[in-house]
Order: C-alpha cells, then structure tokens, then sequence
C-alpha cells in the first residue's frame, strides 16, 4: 500500500475533532492534524482531510494544486436548526445536495451506513468509515449485582428519555448516572436521544460513537432503536428500545449476572474490529485508493 501522507484540518473545540482528527492522526507517523493550513502543509501532504467542517476556498485551491480533498462529514449540519428544518429524507437530501454542490472532493467519509445508502449518489468515492473506541478504554469487570446505569454525553440530548430513565433505574433499585469519570464505575451503558436534537438526521446520521465505547468497554448497555448507526455496528447481545416499556423490560433483562457477562464476552470479540489501529487502516486503503486515483488523472491530462 502506498503511503499517502494526510493533513486532517477542522475545529479544535469539537469533540468530532479530536476522535476524527487528532486521535486517527496519532496512528501514522506521516500524517498530521491541524487546526488551520500552514504552508509547509501544502508541501509536505498529499491528501487534505477535512473533518466536519469545510473550507470550500481552500478545498478548491488545494485541488487546483494537485492535492487529493477528502471531507468527513460527521455531524456537519448545524445542531438542532438544520435538523429540525429538514424532516423529510427528500428535505435532508435537498439540504445535503445543496451542502456538497460547494465543495472540490475527490471523496466524502460518511459517519455510518445509512447516511452512506441516503446520500452516497452526491458525491464522488462515498465510503462510510465508523468510530473507533476511546484509546485507553480498558474492558470493565462485570459485577455479580448490577448498581449503576450510566450515560455518557451532553444530558440535554437524551430529552425525555433523561426523567424516564431515571424513574424506571428506581425502579430496580439502581443508580442513573449522567458522564461518570470512568466506565469502570457502571453495570449498564445507555444512549438515547430526544427533543430538538432527536431529529430525523440525527437518529440517521450520528455516529455508533456512544455503542462502541460500550464494546470497547464491555459495558453491557441498553440503547434507543431509533439511531440506526447502533443497529449496524451492534450485536444480538445490544438491547434496544422504543417506548418506556420496552426500556424498563430491557434494564430488567440486564440484571442477571449471566445475562450481563454474556454481552460482555460478545463485545470483547467484537472490539479488535473498532480498535483506533483497525479504523485507521480504513483510513489508509481508503485514502490510498484516492491518491491513486487523482494522481492517475492527473497523468492522463
């Protein structure tokens, strides 16, 4: 495989920033993360990555130079304004039509499969590429008693979800928590999201980031149906919900200890798939097969 060298560019305050950017960036020495494009960048990369948020000025210039532009279009429409605007799939592909018509690509990295299938005829070299897990994330010791359910995330967007989870945790007799400082303090992950930010882009397009925490964890967990990145990237052992029923009967099937390190063992096979080493090779092949490409036109001109 040859060896592209990349440059990811985006926004230092996000957190898509530091899990697509910084984070993949780490796991090649010859590529870079940046949150503005320096001189020596044009010099010294081959293939530009920009990571939810373009620079159309800059893609087009980088292009005119001979460089391959990718964008990452994790998360890229403005939160809840856009989503909530665009409620029908022919509105979110008018809105993502108009998005893409303004940018120079040689491809566009998709955040999982169903934004792929939805939008993947917009662009050129579409490629859904997931998360992987939190570098340092350790498996969690499954505990004969389950105390402790937590969410990891801004609580706003769990909407209504937030009162229920908590009064149907009482319930069993366990503890909702909301970002707990380590996975290692939690019995049973869950990820939900409602409200303004529970739109249809959001429950198509959002990222399988919360689920593959809890696989790479171990963490047995509990997550809304209505993401569709967790149905892809998720197992037989994932519990899915919803309404308020099917919550409180999903809490009360992970109670069992069995029942709880069976999801564990499940998760830990699936982990080495979404290791930061496994989706940077994603990145690799992928940003390869790109360079070849433009550097095949390129000879033909």
């Amino acid at each position: 495989m040859d060896k592209v060298r990349a440059c990811f560019l985006g926004h230092p305050l996000m957190g898509s920033w530091q899990i697509r950017a910084q984070q993949i960036a780490s796991a090649r020495p010859w590529w870079r993360c940046g949150t503005r494009l320096r001189p020596e960048d044009v010099l010294e990369h081959d293939l530009f990555c920009f990571v939810k948020r373009p620079e159309p000025s800059r893609m087009r210039m980088l292009r005119r130079l001979g460089k391959t532009v990718v964008f990452d279009a994790l998360d890229c429409w403005k939160q809840p304004e856009d989503g909530l605007a665009c409620n029908t799939l022919d509105r979110v592909r008018e809105w993502f039509r108009a998005w893409f018509a303004g940018l120079a690509l040689d491809g566009v990295i998709f955040a999982n499969r169903t934004m792929l299938e939805d939008l993947g005829d917009l662009v050129p070299n579409p490629i859904t590429i997931y998360h992987h897990f939190r570098p340092g994330l350790g498996p969690i010791e499954v505990r004969p008693r389950a105390r402790v359910v937590g969410y990891e995330g801004e609580p706003s967007y769990l909407g209504e979800w937030h009162a229920i989870v908590v009064q149907e945790c009482r319930n069993l007799g366990l503890e909702f928590v909301v970002n707990p400082p380590d996975f290692a303090a939690l019995d049973i992950g869950f990820a939900a999201r409602a409200g303004a930010h529970g739109s249809l882009m959001a429950h198509r397009y959002k990222s399988n980031v919360k689920l593959v925490n809890f696989i790479g964890a171990g963490l047995p967990c509990l997550v809304n149906d209505s993401d569709l990145a967790y149905r892809e990237t998720g197992n037989e052992h994932v519990r899915y919900f919803a309404n308020r029923a099917e919550l409180a009967a999903g809490l009360a099937a992970l109670l069992p200890y069995e029942t709880r390190l069976a999801a564990h063992r499940s998760f830990l096979a699936l982990r080495p798939q979404y290791t930061l080493e496994a989706i940077a090779r994603h990145y690799e092949a992928y940003f390869a097969r790109l360079r070849a490409q433009r550097c095949a036109a390129e000879a033909h001109r």
